[in-house]
């Protein structure tokens, strides 16, 4: 009947949103210590197989970086999956990063969480390769990240900077200035892998700016319709772009000068490549799967 109140089983649509997916991480609020304990919030399945299928993809790069020096066609997959495996993990990453804000609780979590398991496997690794090679040097690389515990150190100082990132007013397009910056400078240095971590820093940013309705856009059919398409086309310039262009740009861990560009190309390239990376990482959460499945747990 017009003018009826709604149902109490109806919702509208922020809230239907918020329903499909609910909160992870550090999205958890704390038991209230005068009241029973809240019941667990469930976790969601689609952002848990988003991580599954980026780590996947981070394997599967690892695997073929032996074959591009005698394939074109793995040179262009290997640059067309390194276009967006890191970028999609660091906007997940962001994204469960929003109610970062330096509570005491969550920075111990972060030490422990995030600190400590890089320091525990950064001296295991050492140690391990000094016995493989029979050396006995002492010194311990502690801010020389090793492989992919660059990314522990990423997230520690990201995090960090959550609380800047929500007082200024175009976080994104600072972030992405700052990593402009980051490419034209040769001289920031190697130490904690400075380089990756500001180039990466705007998929962390954004990641923090994005709200549930954003990612409930991707699961729409129209979205999924569109993802192959884009995602064969982005295949197939990579393709095109592997004799023409240095697939090292994708890592982010080198200035323009140090890939024998000058500094301007750098800039341009922080700006090309963000654009790209943003339209093949929405592509690939697009045709995640958001039902519960056997990669879900893992």
């Amino acid at each position: 009947m017009t003018g009826s109140p709604r149902p109490a089983t109806e919702h509208p649509a922020e809230q239907t949103v918020r329903l499909r997916l609910p909160a992870q991480g550090d999205e958890r609020q704390p038991p209230d210590r005068d009241g029973p304990k809240p019941a667990p919030k469930q976790r969601d399945a689609f952002f848990d197989n988003a991580k599954y299928l980026a780590i996947v993809l981070v394997a599967v790069g690892h695997a073929w970086e032996p074959l591009r020096s005698d394939s074109r066609t793995v040179t262009a997959l290997y640059m067309f999956v390194y276009a967006f495996h890191m970028p999609a993990f660091i906007l997940i990453a962001g994204y469960f990063s929003r109610s970062w804000d330096g509570r005491p609780d969550r920075v111990r979590r972060l030490v422990t969480g995030v600190l400590v398991p890089y320091l525990v496997f950064q001296i295991a690794y050492t140690y391990f390769l000094r016995h493989l090679d029979e050396n006995d040097n002492n010194y311990l690389p502690l801010f020389e990240p090793r492989w992919l515990l660059w990314f522990l150190v990423a997230l520690f100082i990201w995090r960090l900077t959550v609380p800047l990132w929500k007082a200024v007013r175009w976080p994104v397009p600072l972030a992405l200035a700052l990593a402009a910056v980051a490419t034209a400078s040769p001289t920031m240095g190697s130490d904690l892998q400075l380089q990756r971590v500001v180039q990466f820093l705007p998929y962390f940013v954004l990641g923090l700016t994005l709200r549930a309705e954003h990612f409930q856009l991707l699961r729409r059919r129209a979205a999924r319709l569109a993802a192959l398409p884009v995602g064969a086309v982005a295949a197939l310039f990579a393709y095109w772009a592997e004799p023409r262009m240095e697939y090292a740009w994708f890592y982010h861990r080198g200035s323009a000068q140090e890939l024998g560009e000058p500094w301007w190309v750098g800039a341009l390239m922080t700006l090309a490549l963000f654009g790209c990376s943003v339209v093949l990482t929405a592509c690939f959460l697009a045709l995640v799967p958001g039902r519960h499945s056997w990669m879900t747990t893992l």
